[in-house]
């Protein structure tokens, strides 16, 4: 559900390995002639992460050399491959240059936990969702424990988070609708962190009272993090459409044989199925 900013200039970079903007390689050759090249951060567990080695569930990275991504976006681009008949690869980059290298045809779509936004609906196109999450935010535990088994209402959110300073990862849909938390209940805006995981040292160090990430981040967050844990809000309170906090693929715009293939992997791939590799996907997650 992250919500990517759009930029106005276009960067090249022929470092393919930096993980930065890249330009299109020799050993690029598109879907259409049976390779799909995605493109990921491989840092957003457990949507994606970077493997610590080569097993059942990994893909070699074609851009880092010997390293290794795991993760529920790489389940499905198994399964992608699989179903549409066609090697995948995957690319690994940073956050903000994934819309950028997918219209560069660096990339063929994004597979990366991305939010489907009218805002980026005017540069990609995105396939059906994927996967739909819950927003909830991450907090020291003597503040989540007390909460463990409630979903707060707005009262309750006015109670624990007026005043209080709020972070989340940059260019993200759930660092935006933290300026909603500071118009109604006075909360504070901090500065929004490069990664979530920068976003919950704030929380551990005590910087930032909360930070919001979707619920699956969340409890590979916490798993790492003992000291931090998870306070649910009632979705209808945090004033973003509901919409938006599913993700989806990125293609790019007039790709209708992509899209429309991509789709028809994603109309087989039962609810069920999307539970069961998210919960494998957690129990993957380095602690």
């Amino acid at each position: 559900m992250k919500k990517l900013l759009l930029t106005s200039a276009l960067v090249f970079s022929a470092v393919v390995g930096s993980g930065t903007l890249t330009s299109c390689t020799n050993e690029k050759k598109g879907y259409e002639n049976g390779v799909l090249t995605i493109g990921l951060e491989c840092n957003y567990a457990p949507f994606n992460w970077t493997a610590a080695g080569e097993d059942n569930f990994t893909l070699p990275i074609k851009n880092s050399a010997g390293n290794f991504a795991d993760g529920y976006d790489i389940n499905l681009a198994k399964k992608l491959g699989k179903e549409l008949n066609v090697e995948v690869r995957i690319m690994k980059l940073e956050w903000d240059s994934l819309i950028t290298n997918l219209n560069n045809k660096t990339i063929d779509c994004i597979i990366a936990g991305m939010t489907d936004t009218e805002e980026r609906r005017q540069s990609i196109d995105f396939t059906n969702e994927y996967y739909r999450s819950e927003l909830v935010f991450i907090t020291k535990k003597d503040v989540s424990d007390p909460y463990k088994d409630k979903v707060l209402n707005k009262e309750d959110v006015k109670t624990v988070f007026s005043g209080k300073n709020l972070v989340s990862q940059i260019s993200t849909v759930t660092d935006s609708l933290l300026d909603n938390f500071v118009t109604e209940y006075g909360s504070k805006h901090l500065t929004p962190q490069g990664t979530f995981a920068l976003a919950a040292n704030n929380v551990s160090n005590g910087s930032a009272f909360a930070m919001s990430a979707e619920l699956p981040v969340a409890l590979a967050i916490t798993k790492a993090n003992k000291d931090l844990g998870i306070v649910h809000v009632n979705q209808e309170i945090l004033g973003v459409d509901l919409s938006e906090l599913g993700v989806s693929i990125g293609v790019r715009k007039g790709d209708d044989k992509l899209k429309n293939d991509l789709n028809s992997v994603l109309a087989k791939y039962s609810s069920e199925e999307r539970a069961n590799d998210m919960a494998s996907a957690n129990e993957r997650v380095p602690a």
